[in-house]
């Protein structure tokens, strides 16, 4: 049987399709202005419309557990367009993780500001493959360092699922501090600004 090409573009739905044309143009001039970081393993960029692809493979599965997840489709739309608005009206959103040895895409570290939010929050999520190599730390610490030595925002937390026991050590070892009250359920951890260098802005 002779191989068939698959059209992945066109396989999905027509709102996670990118656009042609100068709309194309307007939404690559947008994202040129969102800050490139670059840590030792990483670059940290501007999320692109097909890196739904991504956030959706996590979002959609039980990885997204701790984050309000498992999402539908649609839900993970949702949510990954609201991250990646508040570069536009706050200063700050989502990055994509991408290896420096291939650029392929390993999850998203986001300095957020949701609903029910009483602070900035700085938030992280992997597929599995990128656990258990470091990139979380090396990514959560490039997106702190940049939110107050560049940004200069007074405070930054972390919510955190009791049970979510990866998260939890990961905030250790940022060495944020346990606030002593839950906030709707979650575990909240304040970020101290931090000392260490270790954020290198490569487009501001």
């Amino acid at each position: 049987m002779r191989a068939v090409a698959v059209n992945t573009s066109e396989s999905r739905a027509p709102h996670e399709r990118p656009p042609g044309g100068p709309a194309a143009a307007l939404a690559q001039r947008i994202t040129a202005r969102i800050p490139m970081l670059e840590t030792a393993r990483l670059w940290l960029r501007a999320p692109r419309i097909m890196d739904f692809q991504l956030y959706a493979r996590i979002a959609c599965s039980q990885r997204a557990r701790f984050m309000g997840g498992p999402m539908t489709r649609e839900e993970a739309w949702d949510d990954f367009a609201r991250t990646c608005s508040t570069w536009l009206w706050r200063g700050h959103g989502a990055w994509v993780m991408a290896g420096k040895a291939d650029g392929a895409p390993l999850g998203v570290v986001v300095l957020g500001f949701e609903p029910g939010d009483q602070d900035p929050e700085l938030g992280i999520a992997l597929i599995q493959a990128a656990e258990g190599r470091g990139l979380a730390l090396e990514a959560t610490q490039a997106a702190r360092n940049y939110a107050f030595r560049v940004l200069e925002l007074p405070r930054l937390v972390s919510y955190v699922s009791p049970d979510n026991t990866r998260s939890i050590a990961l905030m250790e070892r940022l060495g944020a501090q346990p606030e002593p009250t839950l906030l709707e359920g979650s575990l909240v951890y304040r970020h101290m600004p931090p000392t260490a260098q270790g954020v290198s802005p490569a487009t501001v």
